[in-house]
């Protein structure tokens, strides 16, 4: 009890001065799939914007950013995203989607019957659609992910639309004609 006392009125001095301390930050190394592309530039590619998609801001990785809502209510995010390279390649992006909906990774040979070959005007792309087992918005409704991805040059293209199941089920259509909307131009 003694020793309590002492240690307890030690730490009460009037005569302690703060100190502060200047620690430089930490430089943390970008993950390799955070490279943002070759800045692009407007006339890099052209869309056409679906009736009812909201048109948002574009941010540092989105060059299109819109939000669509469904009948019920409930909201859809669609972004474009242009990276470096095979930034990260497919798998690891479909992997890191699927995550974002908790499903489980896949496998490299899991890829082909999870995923699709489409080719809106002409250009390649890899599609997957993917549906959420348990109910992530509100706890009432499950997530869907729609996702394409389209290689161009030293760029990988991502085309991603997101949201409550209904809603992005209902819009797929819409979003597979706004792919097939997508111009690339070269210079």
């Amino acid at each position: 009890m003694l020793l309590g006392m002492f240690c307890l009125s030690a730490g009460c001095r009037r005569d302690d001065q703060i100190q502060t301390y200047r620690i430089p930050k930490e430089n943390v190394p970008a993950m390799p799939m955070e490279r943002a592309a070759p800045e692009a530039r407007p006339h890099d590619i052209t869309w056409t914007t679906p009736s009812g998609w909201k048109e948002q801001a574009p941010s540092s990785f989105r060059v299109g950013s819109f939000t669509l809502t469904g009948v019920n209510g409930q909201s859809a995010d669609v972004s474009v995203i242009p990276l470096s390279g095979q930034a990260g390649g497919d798998l690891a992006n479909i992997n890191r989607w699927r995550g974002q909906i908790n499903l489980s990774p896949l496998t490299q040979a899991d890829l082909p019957k999870e995923s699709r070959s489409i080719s809106p005007h002409g250009q390649p792309m890899l599609l997957v659609d993917f549906l959420s087992t348990e109910r992530l918005i509100d706890n009432k409704f499950k997530k869907r992910l729609i996702a394409a991805i389209y290689k161009q040059g030293d760029r990988s293209w991502f085309f991603k639309m997101a949201g409550e199941e209904a809603t992005v089920e209902a819009a797929k259509p819409v979003f597979l004609k706004f792919l097939e909307s997508v111009r690339f131009h070269h210079e």
